[in-house]
């Protein structure tokens, strides 16, 4: 079974060279590495092939969103597993890769998430493992998350998948498409909904522990999501859109029954995210003018957001077309 790892990659040229090298590491015996560089970097490229390692595939491209970004990269994998990691993360152990291929031992496993940790010197598991278990990888009424990647007990049949340290079968995204383009953040649960909508008799996603990835906030580059002055501004827009162009189209009756839950769904989510330890690193101050300037945005914010629109589902076809590799 040949695994494909994909990465998409934007301005972390050293994250990123580390990452390749732990992958080298890794001990299954056929894998690609497919890098999607998006950064414009012919030194960064180079780099990369000056590593003479035929595993390793480099495509450049000009700056995509994550979705779109993700399915242009898997157009170049060749694997019948494609696992995702982000940039910015490092597997842990050289049996990462293998501990996601044997899930496909099941043809009956479409996908796998697998554990993320913030601290790769302490992984101890949370203090009430099956309580985690028991809700990490559903949905809510909302059709958001409950997340819960750091638990430490296998799981079958979860609900979605994440969008880092996970794996897909071939045949599942040739069957339902890759990931939406038009949706900004949360495109993982469209894909979800896709999935349980067109789901065949024993066909299931898993949460292994097994294969762990350190999950870092802190690396420069990338989309910087957590930079600029509006940066929880934007945060509380893309869940408005995320609920209104994804619930919204998937179940409408439900967004325009509870229109004013959704809005306080998406307010509580971004509040919980300010405060969440991926921005620790911002002052109490920062984050207490953050928490009232989102208090006074809702109105005018939500307001745009009260009933579905349409259009904004792209799914290309994903395989259909292969580029050729850089050779800058």
């Amino acid at each position: 079974m040949r695994v494909s790892v994909v990465i998409r990659s934007y301005r972390r040229p050293a994250a990123l060279k580390e990452l390749i090298a732990r992958l080298r590491s890794q001990r299954y015996p056929d894998f690609e590495i497919v890098v999607l560089e998006q950064s414009d970097d012919p030194v960064l490229v180079r780099d990369l092939e000056s590593e003479r390692d035929a595993r390793i595939r480099v495509f450049v491209s000009e700056p995509k969103g994550p979705p779109a970004a993700r399915n242009a990269a898997i157009r170049h994998a060749s694997g019948d597993v494609i696992l995702l990691i982000d940039d910015d993360d490092l597997p842990i152990g050289d049996d990462w890769i293998g501990h996601h291929a044997k899930n496909y031992e099941d043809p009956s496993c479409m996908g796998v998430a697998a554990r993320l940790v913030r601290d790769p010197e302490r992984r101890e598991g949370p203090r009430f493992p099956k309580l985690v278990r028991a809700a990490a990888m559903t949905h809510t009424f909302f059709k958001d998350t409950r997340m819960m990647a750091h638990g430490t007990l296998r799981k079958e049949d979860i609900d979605f998948l994440p969008g880092s340290n996970v794996s897909v079968g071939r045949a599942l995204l040739e069957r339902i498409g890759g990931w939406d383009e038009g949706i900004p953040m949360n495109e993982e649960q469209s894909f979800a909904i896709k999935f349980h909508r067109q789901r065949r008799s024993g066909e299931y996603l898993v949460f292994d522990p097994l294969p762990e990835v350190w999950r870092r906030t802190d690396i420069p580059g990338g989309l910087e999501r957590r930079s600029g002055e509006d940066w929880s501004r934007r945060e509380l827009e893309a869940w408005f859109f995320y609920f209104r162009h994804v619930v919204g189209h998937y179940y409408p009756w439900r967004y325009r029954v509870f229109f004013p839950l959704f809005v306080a769904r998406g307010l509580q989510r971004v509040l919980f995210w300010v405060w969440d330890p991926d921005n620790s690193h911002r002052s109490r101050g920062e984050r207490i003018r953050a928490s009232l300037g989102l208090l006074a945005a809702l109105p005018s914010t939500a307001a745009t957001q009260r009933f579905p629109a349409s259009g904004v589902h792209r799914v290309p076809d994903l395989f259909g077309s292969r580029g050729e590799a850089a050779s800058e």
